[in-house]
């Protein structure tokens, strides 16, 4: 077994990592800000042109049943076009900034919005408080933020530029010093000096900031954003709560599974070993006085029979927990489980000493491990194999995962296919909240990545969360023998 030193995984999903670069980085991102900060003013002066638009038509409408009725019918249709534009808008800070917003789920939340008449359904949108929200984003606060950032980028340059000019018009002669009398009392040239070091004294000084000025702006942008735009944490939520329930079904239904299996492996092992051994002895109890040599042969016979029968129960007693998966650990029982296996097989253990898995996530991983390298040896035709143990961060940057990656260097084809092993390891992985990826070209290699999650709050038994950072994920390095089989 080999112990590696690995890196700490970014964590790309909830937060943006910080990258070197500093000052030089915010230069490279200022093209895309200032675009924003452009468009942005752009689109204010389009949204205040429909908004005279609407005034306009209702102030037309006449009586107050028609302007009823006309406002009813903008309204409903600035749901439907709110709903368009802070879409844009999302990916328009999606591409000035590296802050992701939580994803809305617009499916209908009323029984009349999941109706079969498409009428009804569309009316429902005066139900999803979402459209309100991106309604109320479009009409008041994008005009308000964006007006201000766009004034005050604006101000920014035109000021400086503005005392530059004056100094440059008075010291050249074109505007006369007597044009204004405080410029004729300090004297045209002294002044036109004064204000073309002071305008580019400022201009300087904004051209040296603006890159952080607009990066300020565009995070207010995306922070007032993800708070109207975003998706509501009730819905994730209610989401990840029907993926529990999923997985604690699955779980259940997995605990059955394996029950019945380790019924029938019983029945079908050591109980018949038993049942000839009681027979063996109900024949030499029968012969011990008439035949004693025959009694002792069975007596022998039945000594064999004990000994095999008490080898397969402590075979199936491992389906439960090994010993040494109890006492020292995972590595250590993965270990053990390599050098049993009936291909040559090795294992890299890359997960952080200062990590500690749960025993519950040990006791899966050592069983998917186990079915995985005996399925190698039934029916990959490898000639070797190995086990990669690692930890990484969770896709949604909560939390660590356990990965298991196995490759052999078979024939390839495995995949899942009902009664063989990688089923059960998927509806193992139901159950835990996991997943499994299966790379197996025909011809091999095959490669199955298995990662589990863990609990996220791995610091409080370690330390300080800083210890629990996770390794990174690995680029799959040349495996030695990919994990093959075609009839996993």
């Amino acid at each position: 077994m080999i112990q590696e030193t690995t890196i700490t995984a970014p964590n790309p999903y909830l937060s943006p990592p910080r990258q070197p670069g500093g000052y030089a980085r915010r230069w490279r991102g200022l093209p895309r800000e200032i675009g924003y900060i452009a468009l942005s003013a752009v689109l204010v002066v389009v949204l205040s042109v429909a908004a005279t638009v609407f005034f306009s038509g209702w102030q037309g409408a006449g009586d107050s049943l028609g302007s009823l009725l006309f406002l009813a019918v903008v309204v409903f249709t600035g749901l439907w076009l709110a709903r368009w534009f802070g879409t844009f808008e999302v990916v328009r800070l999606r591409w000035a900034s590296d802050r992701p917003i939580r994803p809305v789920d617009w499916t209908p939340n009323t029984a009349w919005g999941r109706s079969d008449k498409w009428l009804v359904r569309t009316l429902s949108v005066v139900a999803n408080p979402h459209y309100w929200l991106y309604l109320l984003y479009a009409l008041v606060v994008f005009p308000v933020v964006a007006g201000f950032t766009s004034f005050v980028t604006v101000a920014a340059l035109a000021v400086p530029a503005l005392f530059v000019l004056v100094g440059v018009l008075l010291l050249s002669g074109i505007m006369p010093a007597t044009a204004y009398s405080f410029v004729e009392v300090v004297g045209g040239g002294a002044f036109g000096l004064g204000s073309l070091a002071v305008g580019v004294v400022l201009l300087a000084t904004v051209v040296l900031l603006l890159p952080y000025v607009l990066h300020g702006f565009v995070v207010m942008h995306q922070a007032i954003a993800a708070a109207m735009l975003g998706g509501f944490r009730s819905d994730q939520l209610e989401v990840e709560l029907a993926d529990r329930e999923i997985s604690r079904t699955a779980a259940l239904s997995a605990e059955g599974t394996a029950l019945r299996r380790l019924e029938r492996d019983i029945h079908d092992g050591p109980q018949q070993r038993l049942v000839r051994l009681q027979m063996d002895l109900a024949a030499a109890s029968r012969a011990v006085d008439s035949d004693p040599v025959k009694s002792k042969g069975l007596i022998e016979e039945a000594r064999l029979q004990s000994q095999e029968a008490l080898e397969e129960l402590r075979a199936l007693s491992r389906g439960f927990a090994p010993p040494l998966l109890l006492d020292r650990g995972l590595v250590a029982a993965l270990e053990s489980l390599v050098d049993r296996a009936v291909i040559p097989t090795t294992m890299l253990n890359r997960v952080p000493a200062h990590v500690v898995i749960p025993s519950d996530i040990e006791r899966n991983a050592y069983f998917i491990a186990s079915e995985l390298v005996t399925n190698i040896g039934k029916h990959a035709e490898a000639s070797s194999a190995d086990i990669v143990v690692r930890t990484r961060q969770a896709p949604d940057g909560v939390g660590t995962l356990l990965e298991l990656v196995v490759t052999d260097d078979g024939r390839g084809g495995a995949g899942l296919r009902d009664g063989h092993g990688l089923a059960g390891v998927q509806e193992r992985l139901v159950g835990l909240g996991g997943f499994l990826d299966i790379s197996s070209p025909a011809g091999g290699p095959t490669i199955v990545t298995v990662s589990i999650p863990m609990a996220s709050d791995l610091g409080s038994s370690v330390g300080s969360p800083a210890d629990t950072a996770p390794t990174a994920p690995l680029a799959p390095t040349a495996p030695t023998a990919p994990l093959g089989p075609g009839a996993f």
